[in-house]
């Protein structure tokens, strides 16, 4: 006999924590990180998901979420290194 199969269950993005949630980033904004970590070679990222705008002066259009993913995603396909300095 087989066991019977349960479908899968989708979580709503409410019940997921903030880490987690998926983020939607413009080709632009995208763009714009990505630009700025090339020219500097490098880009310091405050691990404040609720801070309005990143940092530095190129990037002040650009919420601190949207670079935090951006740099998540490189550093997860070994792109770039993170490095903690607190």
């Amino acid at each position: 006999a087989q066991g019977s199969l349960r479908p899968l269950q989708r979580a709503s993005t409410q019940q997921l924590p903030p880490s987690v949630a998926m983020v939607l980033i413009s080709k632009k904004e995208r763009r714009q990180i990505l630009e700025h970590l090339f020219q500097e070679g490098c880009i310091c990222v405050k691990k404040d998901a609720r801070a309005c705008r990143h940092n530095e002066a190129a990037l002040e259009a650009v919420p601190n979420l949207h670079v935090m993913m951006v740099l998540r995603s490189l550093c997860s396909r070994a792109f770039v290194t993170e490095k903690f300095n607190w």
